[in-house]
């Protein structure tokens, strides 16, 4: 009688392991949008932090009738949920980068920049002073979740 041979392993002792995975895509979306809840949270304290999509005093009769029946904290939930996966998404991006958490600040910040500057251009009125400490306050939100996700990556494999 004739016996299998055993399995080949791929990685044995003296091969190199194989690099690590980032961790799951849910876990860091989920991290992502507790801190920009957080940071809206905080925001809403004073209307010049207020991030610009929950400015509804500021916005068009339309927008603000039409997002005023959904109400402002359904609003920054669905909001934190998207801008959440999006920073998951960078992240996972970045993994294997060396300095990943400089670099996803400062894209997580350009997004920030470029979407509140495009709202406040578009569809709200609101004074200046609002509408740049508004777009200020995402520098330390950037800041936090370039942080929060960097730690639960590990560090960089490169």
């Amino acid at each position: 009688m004739e016996v299998a041979p055993a399995p080949i392993r791929c990685y044995d002792r003296g091969m190199a392991l194989p690099p690590p995975a980032p961790p799951p895509l849910a876990r860091l979306a989920l991290t992502a949008t507790l801190v920009h809840f957080t940071f809206d949270s905080a925001g809403r304290l004073f209307t010049a932090t207020t991030p610009p999509y929950l400015l509804l005093p500021f916005m068009s009769d339309l927008f603000r009738d039409m997002l005023g029946l959904l109400g402002v904290n359904a609003i920054s939930a669905v909001t934190c949920a998207i801008n959440g996966l999006i920073a998951a998404v960078f992240a996972t991006a970045f993994f294997e980068l060396p300095s990943r958490r400089l670099k996803l600040g400062l894209l997580l910040l350009t997004v920030w920049l470029l979407t509140g500057s495009s709202m406040f251009a578009l569809y709200l009125s609101a004074p200046w002073p609002v509408a740049l400490g508004s777009l200020a306050f995402g520098v330390p939100r950037a800041a936090a979740l370039a942080w929060v996700l960097d730690r639960i990556m590990g560090p960089a494999t490169r």
